[in-house]
Formats: structure tokens, sequence, C-alpha cells
């Protein structure tokens, strides 16, 4: 069994090299603030959101099509559940790399509403979905009432609190922003006056906290720890690890691509972990 020592190891080489990359970005971009903004973009900004963010709507698609693959063949937990997730987020991606080339109008807004209802109705589902590993990797206590019990709770204060938040009474404006990613047009209801595509507009705070977002991840990051220490098997919490280090990182100076990039490592990490914990289907029924 690995040593619990590891763990602090794993995370301060983690958040120290993600600490020494922010605060060596930070410099530059504060040298150079002077500048007119298309001379102080990063390296990376001479790539378009549409290759970017459709090498993310990509990435979900493979896991798409991987998990469903696992769920049709073999006995695999969790691989419907982390597949509709991957559809999902597959499908924000794709709306976000088109935003410039649909441009603003009420095309890209109707395009833009499942987005924020993929978020607040199908997000929740990954506590399940990775109890479901848990439970195939040999955690016990993720096979236990009680733990089953709190992972519903919170699935379904998600869901209320998401679609409250989300949902109703949602109001949507262009938001135009350059970024690391290239120049990104979207729609939101979370609005900052850097922002603004043109005169008129209204600085607007509509959506709280990312709630299930944030709860489903430390679920995953739970189970991922539950996961190491019984099998060894790390790549879980890795993820999840990923996924808030990806978090915390303004969007008012990166845009969206560091967020959405540690959704796509986090949903690699719950495919991976699928197909580590599945079984053929015969020795399913033989047991």
């Amino acid at each position: 069994m690995p040593s619990s020592r590891c763990l602090p190891s794993v995370a301060s080489v983690f958040y120290g090299h993600t600490g020494r990359w922010l605060s060596r970005v930070g410099s530059y971009r504060q040298s150079c603030i002077s500048l007119p903004y298309s001379r102080c973009l990063l390296p990376i900004g001479k790539f378009s959101p549409v290759y970017i963010f459709s090498i993310y709507a990509g990435a979900h698609f493979v896991v798409l099509v991987w998990c469903l693959r696992l769920a049709s063949t073999r006995h695999a937990p969790g691989a419907l559940l982390i597949a509709m997730l991957a559809a999902g987020l597959a499908y924000d991606s794709s709306i976000i790399a088109l935003g410039k080339t649909i441009g603003i109008g009420p095309l890209l807004e109707m395009l833009s509403w499942p987005r924020f209802a993929m978020h607040a109705l199908l997000t929740p589902f990954m506590m399940v979905a990775v109890t479901r590993l848990g439970e195939a990797g040999g955690v016990r206590w993720t096979a236990t009432t009680a733990w089953q019990v709190i992972v519903w709770f919170l699935v379904a204060v998600s869901i209320v609190i998401g679609a409250l938040d989300h949902l109703i009474g949602l109001k949507l404006q262009p938001a135009c922003f350059s970024s690391m990613a290239g120049t990104i047009i979207r729609y939101t209801a979370n609005l900052h006056s850097s922002q603004f595509c043109f005169a008129g507009q209204v600085a607007s705070q509509s959506l709280g906290p990312p709630v299930s977002a944030v709860v489903g991840t430390v679920v995953t990051l739970i189970v991922g720890f539950g996961l190491w220490r019984r099998s060894g098997w790390l790549w879980l919490m890795v993820g999840a690890m990923v996924m808030f280090g990806a978090a915390v990182v303004p969007s008012s100076g990166f845009g969206l691509a560091p967020g959405n990039g540690g959704e796509v490592l986090l949903l690699v990490a719950c495919a991976a972990t699928v197909a580590r914990f599945s079984r053929a289907r015969q020795s399913s029924i033989a047991s």
C-alpha cells in the first residue's frame, strides 16, 4: 500500500510548479501593461480560440466514444455517466470555439442556453459516477448506505441550486474579450466591464459560484484518494487536483482556456479510471 507521506509530496510539486508558472506569467503581463493588449499577449495567444476549444471539444468527444465503447463491451461502472458529461462538455467547448464565427445575435444566444443547462443539471452526476468507480475499485465506504445517501443528497441540492442560479430568470449578455486563447465571443450572465462588446452594455453578476462543480470535484478528490490508498491508482485524484489548479487561474487575465482545459484532463482521468476498473462481462456473470 502506498505511503501516506507521498500525498503531500504530489500536492506540493503540482502546486509549486503551478505557482511559479503563474508568477512568471503575472510578471510578464505587468511589464507590458502600458502597451496595447494585442502586443502584450502571451505566446499562446497567437492561437485562435477556434483551435484551442476545438481541441477541447475533440478530446471530450474521444472520451465520449471511449466510455460508450467500454459500456457496450465491458462491465464498466460509471461509463455512461462519464459519457453523458463528456457529451455536454464537448458541446460547451464547441459553442465557445464557434462564438466569434457565429457572431453576436439570437443564434449564438440560443445555442448558449444548453451550456448553462448542462452545467446546472448534468455536472452533479459526476459524484454518482466517481462513487461507482470507488465501488469497482474496492473502496468499501463508497458502497455504504451512509455514503450513498450523502452523495444523492449533494446531487439533489446541487441540481436545485444550479436550476435556481443558472436557469430560472437567466439573462444572457454578449461578452467579448481577448485572452491567452485569442478573442472570444460568448453569451454569459456574469458580464465584467472589461468584456463589453459595444457601448450601452451594463455589467452584471447574475450567477453565483459554481457550487455543483466545486462539490463534485471535492467528492472526486475524496474518492480518488480512496482509490489511491486502496489500489495504488492515483490518476483520479491527480485529475481532481489539476481541476482545482485550473479553476483558480483568473479568467480576467487568462480567459476560459485553463478552466476548460482542466475539465478535459479531469474527464480523461475519469475515463482512464473506468477503463482501469472495468471487467469483461463474462467474468462478471461468472462471479
